[in-house]
């Protein structure tokens, strides 16, 4: 006769609380990335049109580095969905003892955040919505580029590209470019071992 599986241990209500709150918090962190690509798009279109006129508002050292704050933002996206990360394998933690305690064990994948994480990222997701989930960041980061790409070239147009306002943003947009790019191989990296890890599609 096959040996009995033991009961998960621990106080249900304690694991119930954790386990509130670590959902809780990851809502939060979810909320303030919509907050900020809400205020990253007005700040876009505002900054675009600063720049369209016949001469862009400030000179040329404003109209160099007007994509600077985009990029500030963009840095801390990046932290966001790093603590998002972190915060949804808390949460999937502290949900497969609480599922273990309530015996639902055989319907977990289609409950609660386990369900959730399918959609949302990679090391749930299917094929297709790994694709989209790069066409998403990947749209971001080529809007990005596009539009520091813009400022430089109006900026030059007011001035030279052996300006020193531009020189300096080419070197500036560079290096903070080269950071976010780092950044974003290792989320991508972590993601990616999580779905090795993972049950198969």
């Amino acid at each position: 006769m096959a040996a009995r599986t033991p009961e998960p241990a621990g106080d249900l209500d304690a694991l119930l609380a954790l386990y509130t709150t670590d959902r809780e918090k990851l809502s939060t962190l979810a909320g303030e990335r919509l907050a900020l690509l809400a205020i990253q798009i007005t700040y876009l279109g505002l900054a675009i049109i600063a720049l369209g006129g016949e001469r862009p508002i400030g000179g040329e050292w404003v109209a160099a580095f007007s994509a600077a704050p985009l990029w500030f933002m963009h840095a801390h996206h990046q932290i966001l969905v790093r603590a998002a990360l972190i915060r949804s394998r808390s949460v999937t933690i502290l949900e497969e003892r609480v599922v273990a305690l309530a015996g639902f064990q055989e319907m977990h994948g289609d409950i609660a955040h386990r369900a959730a994480v399918a959609v949302r990222e990679l090391a749930g997701q299917s094929r297709f919505l790994r694709l989209q989930t790069f066409i998403t960041f990947g749209g971001i980061a080529a809007a990005l580029l596009a539009f520091t790409g813009y400022a430089l070239v109006v900026a030059a147009a007011n001035s030279s590209w052996t300006a020193l306002p531009v020189l300096l943003a080419i070197l500036f947009y560079g290096g903070i470019a080269a950071v976010a790019t780092v950044g974003w191989t290792r989320i991508i990296r972590t993601q990616l071992a999580k779905t090795r890890e993972a049950p198969g599609d």
